[in-house]
Protein backbone atom coordinates (compact mmCIF):
# COMPACT_ATOMS: atom_id res chain seq x y z
CA UNK A 1 0.00 0.00 0.00
CA UNK A 2 1.44 3.36 -0.97
CA UNK A 3 1.51 6.37 1.34
CA UNK A 4 -1.26 8.31 -0.40
CA UNK A 5 -3.91 5.69 0.47
CA UNK A 6 -6.39 6.95 3.06
CA UNK A 7 -9.32 4.62 2.35
CA UNK A 8 -9.77 0.90 1.70
CA UNK A 9 -12.82 -0.73 0.13
CA UNK A 10 -13.19 -4.50 0.48
CA UNK A 11 -15.23 -6.82 -1.67
CA UNK A 12 -16.86 -9.48 0.54
CA UNK A 13 -17.18 -12.95 -0.97
CA UNK A 14 -13.83 -14.45 -1.93
CA UNK A 15 -12.09 -11.43 -0.40
CA UNK A 16 -13.02 -11.29 3.28
CA UNK A 17 -14.32 -14.86 3.41
CA UNK A 18 -13.43 -17.84 1.25
CA UNK A 19 -16.89 -19.18 0.47
CA UNK A 20 -16.75 -19.55 -3.29
CA UNK A 21 -17.31 -23.29 -3.46
CA UNK A 22 -20.68 -22.98 -1.73
CA UNK A 23 -21.90 -20.32 -4.14
CA UNK A 24 -20.63 -22.51 -6.97
CA UNK A 25 -22.46 -25.59 -5.67
CA UNK A 26 -25.67 -23.62 -5.18
CA UNK A 27 -25.57 -21.95 -8.60
CA UNK A 28 -24.68 -25.18 -10.41
CA UNK A 29 -27.64 -26.82 -8.68
CA UNK A 30 -29.85 -23.94 -9.81
CA UNK A 31 -28.59 -24.11 -13.40
CA UNK A 32 -29.69 -27.73 -13.53
CA UNK A 33 -32.94 -27.11 -11.65
CA UNK A 34 -34.07 -23.99 -13.53
CA UNK A 35 -32.41 -24.25 -16.94
CA UNK A 36 -31.92 -28.01 -17.19
CA UNK A 37 -28.22 -27.80 -17.96
CA UNK A 38 -24.80 -28.19 -16.39
CA UNK A 39 -22.72 -25.13 -15.54
CA UNK A 40 -18.95 -25.46 -15.94
CA UNK A 41 -16.46 -23.98 -13.47
CA UNK A 42 -15.21 -21.65 -16.22
CA UNK A 43 -18.78 -20.49 -16.86
CA UNK A 44 -19.21 -19.90 -13.12
CA UNK A 45 -16.05 -17.78 -13.01
CA UNK A 46 -17.08 -15.61 -15.96
CA UNK A 47 -20.86 -15.30 -15.54
CA UNK A 48 -21.44 -15.66 -11.79
CA UNK A 49 -18.48 -14.29 -9.84
CA UNK A 50 -19.00 -10.59 -9.17
CA UNK A 51 -22.45 -10.47 -10.78
CA UNK A 52 -25.76 -9.73 -9.06
CA UNK A 53 -28.26 -12.53 -8.51
CA UNK A 54 -30.66 -10.85 -10.94
CA UNK A 55 -28.03 -10.84 -13.69
CA UNK A 56 -27.13 -14.47 -12.99
CA UNK A 57 -30.74 -15.64 -13.04
CA UNK A 58 -31.39 -13.74 -16.27
CA UNK A 59 -28.23 -15.26 -17.75
CA UNK A 60 -29.56 -18.73 -16.89
CA UNK A 61 -33.20 -18.17 -17.84
CA UNK A 62 -33.05 -15.38 -20.42
CA UNK A 63 -33.49 -11.66 -19.94
CA UNK A 64 -37.08 -10.63 -19.29
CA UNK A 65 -38.35 -14.15 -18.59
CA UNK A 66 -38.63 -13.71 -14.81
CA UNK A 67 -40.72 -11.23 -12.85
CA UNK A 68 -39.03 -9.15 -10.13
CA UNK A 69 -41.05 -11.09 -7.55
CA UNK A 70 -39.83 -14.43 -8.93
CA UNK A 71 -36.22 -13.19 -9.02
CA UNK A 72 -36.46 -12.20 -5.35
CA UNK A 73 -38.02 -15.55 -4.45
CA UNK A 74 -35.33 -17.56 -6.26
CA UNK A 75 -32.58 -15.35 -4.82
CA UNK A 76 -33.71 -15.93 -1.24
CA UNK A 77 -34.03 -19.67 -1.86
CA UNK A 78 -30.56 -19.95 -3.35
CA UNK A 79 -28.93 -17.78 -0.67
CA UNK A 80 -30.55 -19.79 2.14
CA UNK A 81 -29.08 -22.94 0.59
CA UNK A 82 -25.66 -21.28 0.38
CA UNK A 83 -25.72 -20.02 3.99
CA UNK A 84 -26.69 -23.42 5.35
CA UNK A 85 -23.86 -25.18 3.48
CA UNK A 86 -21.29 -22.54 4.43
CA UNK A 87 -22.16 -22.60 8.16
CA UNK A 88 -21.81 -26.38 8.23
CA UNK A 89 -18.15 -26.06 7.14
CA UNK A 90 -16.96 -25.07 10.62
CA UNK A 91 -13.26 -25.22 9.66
CA UNK A 92 -13.69 -22.54 6.97
CA UNK A 93 -16.57 -20.51 8.41
CA UNK A 94 -14.32 -17.60 9.36
CA UNK A 95 -12.68 -14.45 8.06
CA UNK A 96 -9.67 -14.99 5.79
CA UNK A 97 -6.37 -15.69 7.57
CA UNK A 98 -4.73 -12.50 8.80
CA UNK A 99 -7.77 -10.31 8.12
CA UNK A 100 -8.75 -9.61 11.74
CA UNK A 101 -5.24 -8.38 12.58
CA UNK A 102 -5.13 -6.34 9.36
CA UNK A 103 -8.48 -4.68 10.05
CA UNK A 104 -7.41 -3.88 13.61
CA UNK A 105 -4.22 -2.28 12.26
CA UNK A 106 -6.10 -0.21 9.68
CA UNK A 107 -8.54 0.99 12.34
CA UNK A 108 -5.66 2.03 14.61
CA UNK A 109 -4.09 3.93 11.70
CA UNK A 110 -7.31 5.82 11.04
CA UNK A 111 -7.84 4.38 7.57
CA UNK A 112 -11.45 4.76 6.37
CA UNK A 113 -12.95 1.39 5.46
CA UNK A 114 -16.05 0.20 3.64
CA UNK A 115 -17.47 -2.84 1.85
CA UNK A 116 -18.72 -3.08 -1.75
CA UNK A 117 -20.41 -6.42 -2.35
CA UNK A 118 -22.65 -8.05 -4.90
CA UNK A 119 -24.42 -9.78 -1.99
CA UNK A 120 -27.92 -8.71 -0.98
CA UNK A 121 -28.78 -7.21 2.42
CA UNK A 122 -29.89 -10.57 3.83
CA UNK A 123 -26.41 -12.02 3.30
CA UNK A 124 -24.63 -8.81 4.31
CA UNK A 125 -26.54 -8.73 7.62
CA UNK A 126 -25.69 -12.42 8.08
CA UNK A 127 -21.96 -11.68 7.66
CA UNK A 128 -22.10 -8.73 10.06
CA UNK A 129 -23.78 -10.88 12.70
CA UNK A 130 -21.69 -14.03 12.33
CA UNK A 131 -18.28 -12.33 11.91
CA UNK A 132 -18.91 -9.26 14.10
CA UNK A 133 -18.00 -6.92 11.24
CA UNK A 134 -19.41 -3.96 13.14
CA UNK A 135 -16.05 -3.80 14.92
CA UNK A 136 -14.65 -2.18 11.77
CA UNK A 137 -17.50 -1.30 9.40
CA UNK A 138 -20.82 0.57 9.45
CA UNK A 139 -23.41 -1.59 7.68
CA UNK A 140 -25.48 1.49 6.78
CA UNK A 141 -22.59 2.79 4.65
CA UNK A 142 -21.86 -0.44 2.76
CA UNK A 143 -22.65 -0.75 -0.95
CA UNK A 144 -24.57 -3.95 -1.71
CA UNK A 145 -26.97 -5.37 -4.28
CA UNK A 146 -30.11 -3.33 -3.60
CA UNK A 147 -31.33 -3.52 -7.19
CA UNK A 148 -30.48 0.10 -8.02
CA UNK A 149 -26.97 -0.32 -9.44
CA UNK A 150 -25.35 -1.97 -12.42
CA UNK A 151 -23.36 -5.05 -11.47
CA UNK A 152 -19.57 -5.22 -11.60
CA UNK A 153 -17.63 -4.64 -13.91
CA UNK A 154 -19.65 -1.40 -13.94
CA UNK A 155 -18.09 0.97 -11.38
CA UNK A 156 -21.38 1.76 -9.60
CA UNK A 157 -20.77 -0.36 -6.49
CA UNK A 158 -17.33 1.10 -5.81
CA UNK A 159 -18.39 4.65 -6.60
CA UNK A 160 -21.19 4.36 -4.03
CA UNK A 161 -18.91 2.75 -1.42
CA UNK A 162 -16.40 5.58 -1.85
CA UNK A 163 -19.01 8.33 -1.80
CA UNK A 164 -20.55 7.04 1.42
CA UNK A 165 -17.28 7.43 3.33
CA UNK A 166 -16.21 10.60 1.54
CA UNK A 167 -13.30 8.87 -0.19
CA UNK A 168 -11.33 10.37 -3.06
CA UNK A 169 -10.83 7.58 -5.65
CA UNK A 170 -7.12 8.30 -6.13
CA UNK A 171 -6.62 7.88 -2.36
CA UNK A 172 -8.57 4.62 -2.22
CA UNK A 173 -7.32 1.04 -2.30
CA UNK A 174 -9.66 -1.76 -3.36
CA UNK A 175 -9.19 -5.44 -2.49
CA UNK A 176 -11.00 -7.82 -4.86
CA UNK A 177 -10.97 -11.48 -5.90
CA UNK A 178 -12.75 -11.42 -9.26
CA UNK A 179 -11.84 -10.02 -12.68
CA UNK A 180 -15.17 -8.18 -12.95
CA UNK A 181 -14.59 -6.60 -9.54
CA UNK A 182 -11.04 -5.62 -10.47
CA UNK A 183 -12.35 -3.92 -13.62
CA UNK A 184 -15.08 -2.20 -11.60
CA UNK A 185 -12.50 -0.82 -9.16
CA UNK A 186 -10.35 0.45 -12.02
CA UNK A 187 -13.35 2.05 -13.72
CA UNK A 188 -14.22 3.76 -10.43
CA UNK A 189 -10.74 5.31 -10.42
CA UNK A 190 -9.28 3.42 -7.46
CA UNK A 191 -5.70 4.53 -6.83
CA UNK A 192 -4.40 1.07 -5.87
CA UNK A 193 -5.90 -2.35 -6.58
CA UNK A 194 -5.05 -5.56 -4.74
CA UNK A 195 -6.15 -8.91 -6.14
CA UNK A 196 -6.65 -11.71 -3.62
CA UNK A 197 -6.54 -15.20 -5.12
CA UNK A 198 -6.86 -17.60 -2.17
CA UNK A 199 -10.38 -18.57 -3.25
CA UNK A 200 -10.14 -17.76 -6.95
CA UNK A 201 -7.70 -17.81 -9.86
CA UNK A 202 -4.44 -15.87 -9.74
CA UNK A 203 -4.13 -16.25 -13.49
CA UNK A 204 -7.51 -14.62 -14.17
CA UNK A 205 -6.56 -11.68 -11.95
CA UNK A 206 -3.19 -11.31 -13.67
CA UNK A 207 -4.89 -11.35 -17.07
CA UNK A 208 -6.76 -8.13 -16.24
CA UNK A 209 -3.44 -6.26 -16.12
CA UNK A 210 -5.00 -3.96 -13.51
CA UNK A 211 -3.70 -5.30 -10.19
CA UNK A 212 -0.95 -3.39 -8.39
CA UNK A 213 -0.43 -6.30 -6.01
CA UNK A 214 -1.54 -9.93 -5.64
CA UNK A 215 -1.97 -11.73 -2.30
CA UNK A 216 -3.19 -15.19 -1.20
CA UNK A 217 -4.48 -13.88 2.18
CA UNK A 218 -3.77 -11.08 4.68
CA UNK A 219 -1.00 -12.60 6.80
CA UNK A 220 1.69 -10.39 5.26
CA UNK A 221 -0.34 -7.20 4.96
Amino acid sequence: MNNKIKNIIFDMNGTMIFDGKYHEIAWKDYAEKLAGRQMSTEEFQHHVLGHTNKDILEYLMGKGTLTEERILELTEEKEAMYREMYMEDTANFKLVDGLVAYLDKLKEQGINMNIATGSNMTNLAFYFKEFDLGRWFDITLCAYDDGTMNAKPAPDMYIRAMERIGAVPEETMVIEDGPSGIRAAAAAGAGYIVGIYGDSSRELLEETGLCDELIPDYRNM
